[in-house]
């Protein structure tokens, strides 16, 4: 947006405040067995078995997104929002004079520098939009300065979305929103 953007998705990426992988809560205090105990990491008395750490989940991909109706043929994770992401597609449907109603976020992590990796992640999910029936276009947003992330709108019939796209050296981000028209300014 006003380029930290994409460092401040990357370091999401990094703290663990975007859930790419299982159990990242549990891994802020992996390496302090004592962290946010009161006793110094002694479980009180009768409490043995409900201080035992729960058996780590997989962590859960999208199969596809509820707001376009399309597949993905990577399956990405679904992002957790602290109001960053909606900030973010706020301003850019500003820029196209819409407004974003219902939001998705998705995120995908390959190897370091996997390029054809992170193209394929992009041709598939966007063919999927278009399998799905949806009319892609590329599109200059003010707002988005970073050259590396790209803007696209889909339409079909009476619905429009606002796609952008963020690619990283080891991820990749997807925010997706379901746009209307920008109510008319009084000036």
């Amino acid at each position: 947006m006003r380029g930290w953007m994409r460092p401040l998705i990357l370091s999401a990426l990094i703290l663990g405040a975007a859930p790419f992988t299982a159990g990242s809560a549990l891994a802020q205090n992996a390496g302090n067995p004592n962290a946010g105990s009161q006793n110094g990491g002694k479980p009180a008395a009768g409490k043995e078995a409900a201080t035992k750490e729960a058996p780590k989940e997989a962590p859960k991909t999208a199969a596809g997104s509820a707001i376009a109706q399309a597949p993905f043929a990577v399956q990405p994770f679904p992002l957790q929002d602290d109001g960053t992401y909606k900030d973010f597609m706020g301003a850019a449907a500003a820029d196209l004079n819409r407004r974003c109603t219902k939001q998705e976020n998705y995120g995908w992590e390959f190897k370091k520098d996997d390029d054809a990796r992170r193209d394929q992640i992009l041709e598939s999910t966007l063919g999927g939009f278009r399998k799905a029936g949806w009319k892609l276009g590329e599109v200059k947003v003010r707002s988005i300065r970073d050259p590396g992330t790209t803007a696209y709108t889909a339409e079909k019939a009476k619905q429009r979305l606002l796609a952008v796209w963020t690619p990283m050296e080891n991820a990749a981000i997807l925010l997706l929103c379901e746009t209307e028209a920008a109510p008319a300014t009084k000036k």
